[in-house]
């Protein structure tokens, strides 16, 4: 800036008649949009948050810069784009001279201007400009502004100015929307105004005097995992400059202030942080959940059955971006907060499931276990529970209903064993013999290959367990089928055994016994883990109620049956 410019600048008087719109300039702008990918396959978490925004109008001298619509141009560019040698020197040397053509073609630049249609123009002037006053979310940002036209001196006082004002919180340097309230002058008595939104690219404020005005808007700010929108909708004063008589005059008139902004997706996670809170949960980022107890969540309609609180109320949160007076979520996701509580979880939903009416075996098999399957519950330990195992939890007098409809479904279901192949239960606390018990399960059959299936063999108690049986059956192979270690944890196999790694499918929840003798393949599902086993002062004892159910070979899920099939070749 000259000496002549910088004395220029001292007073708004010795700016009369010097604010004049400019020609383009370099400087490109882009959009910013937020796209994130959403994983909540049951219902898409939408976020609505309400509360008033205070405002200030400042009076600023200040250069800006706007991104316009300009269609002129865009077919400028595109003729020089399809027959350059036509066009004329000038007009060549001006897109040139604003980088958006040379000799090789269009430039990025050029190519901008071609796909959104607008192109940089720089003002300078004084403007009445309407911040935000340091509100927690949006900071000091102008939602409305306003070129003054009157050519008189407003007698206003400087507050900063200089470089304290250039450096201040009410530059701009990232682009965005905005309302423009601009007038075009018919005649020296009357002015054409009209209320636009443009993106506003640059402003370098050179004075900000003090604020002149304040008022109230509504702020309310829509979000998800996929977008975020926040609008601004108010009513401000805007000035309408006149003549009369000789003198200039300028007056205040209602604008309304409706103003969308695309942006603050990123603040999600800081929403949701104070949303746990409320459910007295945390929320975990990278799984996108709130991380819960049962006891905060089961009051909200199938909360617990879809991992999800449909509809959330709130006057009143406050958060990290200030207070809300409101906010209304809808399809929270949500989970246990730890193993003990998904187990509360999954009797929670077992109650809820067999209290409401008498289900089939195959049915209620089918709907467990894709409850069990669902993404929230990849950190928990949880088994398939089936009659015996559920009539032992579930009290008679607590429950009524899903009791008996339980042991209806135990008693009607038919268990297509073969001659002296009946169920076999254990009863907790008594003395195991597991040489004896695995000779009712093999008919005393010397057997060759043993496949056990389970989700879940990772504890030091299970590896010592599985050796236990193993060495029952010395001369036999052994298969664990098993999912991927858990946090560092995996069995310790015997010598003779070795671990394929199951990958969670709706199939493979139970615990299945596959015996391969010379003569039989032995076919059992077991309703508890291995843990059923129990040392005890050197002797085992039941742990539990296990129930061993025969199986034909037809009966067993598919990925059972095929590894049956790779093993008969060995043995017949």
């Amino acid at each position: 800036m000259s000496n002549r410019q910088k004395r220029q600048m001292k007073s708004f008087s010795d700016l009369k008649g010097s604010f004049e719109t400019q020609g383009p300039v370099d400087e490109a702008c882009k959009h910013s949009t937020l796209v994130k990918e959403n994983d909540n396959k049951t219902g898409s978490l939408a976020l609505t948050l309400a509360r008033t925004v205070q405002l200030k109008r400042y009076p600023v001298i200040a250069k800006v810069m706007f991104l316009r619509e300009r269609p002129d141009l865009v077919s400028l560019l595109k003729g020089v784009q399809n027959k350059p040698a036509d066009m004329p020197p000038r007009l060549t040397a001006y897109l040139k001279r604003e980088a958006l053509w040379d000799e090789s073609g269009i430039t990025d630049k050029g190519q901008q201007v071609i796909d959104s249609g607008l192109f940089e123009a720089k003002e300078r002037g004084l403007y009445h400009i309407w911040y935000t006053d340091n509100d927690p979310l949006l900071g000091t940002r102008p939602v409305m502004m306003q070129l003054d036209t009157a050519f008189f001196d407003p007698n206003m006082q400087s507050w900063k100015k200089g470089p304290d004002a250039a450096r201040s919180e009410f530059q701009v340097k990232q682009p965005f929307q905005l309302n423009v309230f601009e007038g075009s002058f018919a005649d020296r008595n009357k002015s054409e105004l009209k209320n636009i939104t443009l993106q506003l690219a640059s402003l370098e404020p050179e004075v900000i005097c003090s604020p002149e005005k304040s008022a109230e808007i509504q702020l309310e700010w829509t979000l998800g995992f996929s977008a975020s929108q926040l609008s601004l909708q108010g009513q401000l004063d805007m000035l309408n400059f006149q003549t009369q008589g000789g003198q200039n005059k300028a007056s205040s008139r209602p604008e309304t202030l409706d103003l969308s902004i695309d942006d603050f997706g990123y603040r999600l996670n800081d929403v949701m942080v104070s949303i746990a809170e409320e459910l007295d949960g945390h929320w975990l980022p990278e799984e996108r959940r709130v991380e819960t107890q049962l006891e905060q969540i089961q009051r909200y309609p199938s909360a617990v059955q879809k991992f999800q609180i449909d509809s959330f109320n709130r006057s009143g949160l406050t958060t990290a971006m200030g207070e809300f007076h409101s906010v209304l979520a809808r399809h929270i996701p949500v989970q246990p907060a730890g193993q003990a509580d998904a187990e509360k979880w999954q009797h929670f939903w077992l109650e809820d499931f067999y209290s409401r009416k008498y289900q089939s075996s195959t049915e209620a098999r089918k709907q467990q276990s894709e409850w069990l399957d669902h993404i929230a519950l990849n950190d928990f330990e949880l088994p398939l529970k089936e009659q015996h195992s559920l009539l032992s939890e579930l009290s008679r007098e607590s429950h009524p209903q899903a009791y008996w409809h339980i042991a209806a479904m135990a008693d009607l279901t038919p268990t297509r064993s073969r001659k002296l192949r009946m169920p076999i239960s254990l009863v907790n606390g008594d003395p195991l013999d597991l040489g004896a018990l695995l000779e009712q399960l093999t008919g005393g059959e010397y057997i060759e290959h043993i496949i056990y299936s389970d989700r879940y063999v990772h504890t030091p108690r299970q590896s010592r367990n599985l050796n236990h049986v193993a060495s029952c059956l010395a001369d036999a192979e052994g298969l664990l089928l098993t999912l991927d270690k858990q946090h560092g944890k995996e069995a310790e196999l015997p010598d003779n055994w070795s671990r394929e790694i199951l990958q969670k499918q709706n199939d493979n929840h139970g615990r299945y016994w596959i015996l391969i003798g010379s003569q039989h393949i032995w076919c059992w599902e077991c309703t508890s883990g291995l843990d059923f086993i129990r040392e005890n002062g050197g002797q085992f004892i039941v742990d539990g109620s296990p129930t061993f159910t025969p199986k034909e070979v037809t009966e067993l899920p598919q990925y059972l049956q095929n590894q049956i099939k790779n093993t008969e070749a060995e043995v017949f």
